[in-house]
């Protein structure tokens, strides 16, 4: 039985009129009984959910592909259901089984040995060239000291001098050839060039380059998350996408807690967010339309 937890009527309302979820998938998102989703859709005069509204999936793979929504840089976030502990789940025949796992095997064409997680550095993503089990994580360990002993790899000066025309960064050149920055730095200055100025976005610029639009006027966060939450990193301060947002149709302090109120998990649209503010007054005008929860 879901756990039960004191969680505003309206986020209850919001995700019962977006329809796309029936009244035990509401009662296990928000924490509340299936019977109390129940009751608020029938003072809202909703109809009951249709059964067999789930998508039936002849195949495991197909399961999961329903759920895995690409994302910039080659990641895949995952839009379907997750443990307490935010490991992505696939739902099959009244199965469930790691995402990472169903992952790993489509892109491997094998069983992953050990535990399976992505080491691409996105939380949560779902890409299966991203994810690694076991043995791979050692031999990645494994090579990494190998490179270590040998130390810097030399590379020709003429490939280096080809990227510097080209107008990158000292490091950039060092993590793409695999050399030492020193050198690349070296020949820089051997060669007159100016050193290349790296540029930092205007904060909404930032936000915004890390977000795609989708269906319903939603907005999808296609940057960093941090334990399901979207974050962002801007001049070395660590923003939540939400608050980010939030500001940017407010000219206020957020109160509390953001997260969306449109029913879409995770959706960063910023005239979907709400603070604690909003939601006691929608609260509010929600129990002198319907009448507070008996």
């Amino acid at each position: 039985m879901p756990r039960q937890s004191t969680v505003p009527r309206e986020e209850i309302a919001a995700l019962l009129r977006a329809g796309n979820l029936t009244e035990s998938a509401i009662a296990e998102q928000t924490g509340v009984s299936r019977p109390t989703v129940a009751s608020v859709r029938k003072t809202l005069g909703l109809p009951a959910p249709g059964k067999g509204k789930a998508p039936v999936h002849s195949t495991i793979e197909d399961a999961f592909r329903a759920h895995a929504a690409p994302a910039a840089d080659g990641h895949v976030e995952w839009t379907g259901v997750r443990t307490g502990a935010n490991a992505p789940m696939v739902r099959y025949r009244r199965n469930s089984l790691s995402a990472y796992r169903v992952a790993f095997r489509i892109h491997h064409g094998r069983d992953p040995q050990g535990v399976v997680y992505p080491t691409c550095g996105q939380p949560g993503c779902v890409a299966g060239a991203h994810l690694a089990d076991t043995p791979m994580r050692q031999a990645t360990a494994r090579a990494a000291k190998a490179a270590a002993r040998r130390g810097p790899v030399w590379v020709p000066r003429a490939e280096i001098v080809a990227l510097l025309q080209e107008g990158h960064s000292n490091r950039y050149i060092g993590r793409t050839l695999h050399t030492n920055p020193l050198r690349v730095a070296r020949i820089r200055a051997e060669l007159g060039l100016p050193t290349v100025e790296l540029r930092v976005l205007p904060l909404e610029e930032a936000w915004r380059a890390r977000t795609r639009p989708v269906d319903g006027g939603h907005l999808r966060w296609t940057g960093t998350y941090r334990e399901g939450t979207p974050v962002l990193t801007h001049a070395g301060q660590h923003y939540t996408a939400y608050r980010v947002g939030f500001g940017f149709v407010h000219d206020r302090e957020p109160v509390g807690r953001i997260y969306p109120g449109c029913g879409v998990a995770r959706c960063v649209e910023p005239t979907h967010l709400e603070d604690r503010t909003i939601r006691q007054t929608l609260s509010t005008q929600f129990n002198a339309i319907f009448g507070s929860a008996a």
